[in-house]
């Protein structure tokens, strides 16, 4: 693809999927990480972020949100500081990134929000792996969705990925060589894999796809 029109912002770019999303698009690419000192989870500081870049460098082109821990547990053995540590870290988060940057995204009528859930949470069945976590991420989908109606006359596309077993440093070893038989395709995904379907989001090519929820899984059988 050309270059993006605008500035990148990635949610959660310093480590796993985030940061080959920032790799691949350089210096386009603005990451944000509470280690770099902007917490997604706390609304006043994204509003801080989101000031200094709209005055360095306008409005940003694509939101990519990659925040998000995981926790493998039943449901019934998920004590309350844990289902509320998940749905902060990955539902609060991007509804404070949306509420802070998508205006300025609207107003500019042009731009692409990427949120990312897992594979598997747009379907209807239940979950034994990490209930609690894909119960956050099904909720994320069903944010993007609405947000989709929302700002698709200002000219936005929101869309979300869903990735299945994805290799990378940071990746839940021990669950994905677990549940590595239930994948046809014989191996782990690659992060270039997940970064091709960012790349097409953001492209041209995919200007007319909004609302939508996009798997990367290899055909994995939850």
């Amino acid at each position: 693809m050309t270059r993006p029109p605008g500035p990148v912002l990635v949610l959660g770019g310093g480590q796993g999927i985030g940061a080959a999303v920032a790799a691949a698009f350089g210096d386009d690419a603005v990451v944000w990480t509470r280690r770099g000192g902007v917490d997604a989870a706390d609304p006043a500081a994204l509003r801080r972020a989101t000031s200094a870049l709209l005055a360095a460098r306008g409005a940003p082109y694509a939101l990519v949100h990659t925040v998000g821990d995981f926790a493998e547990q039943p449901l019934l053995g998920t004590d309350l500081p844990t289902w509320r540590h998940l749905f902060t870290s990955n539902v609060d988060t991007a509804f404070h990134a949306v509420q802070a940057v998508v205006p300025a995204m609207a107003a500019a009528r042009r731009g692409r929000v990427v949120l990312f859930a897992a594979a598997g949470v747009d379907k209807d069945r239940g979950m034994l792996r990490a209930p609690a976590y894909f119960a956050a991420k099904a909720a994320l989908v069903q944010l993007a969705r609405s947000l989709a109606l929302e700002v698709a006359s200002a000219g936005l596309t929101v869309n979300v990925i869903a990735p299945g077993l994805i290799d990378h440093p940071h990746s839940h070893r021990a669950s994905q060589a677990r549940m590595l038989p239930r994948v046809p395709a014989g191996r782990l995904g690659h992060v270039d894999d997940v970064v091709a379907m960012v790349r097409y989001l953001l492209s041209d090519a995919g200007a007319y796809v909004t609302g939508q929820v996009l798997t990367i899984d290899g055909g994995l059988q939850a």
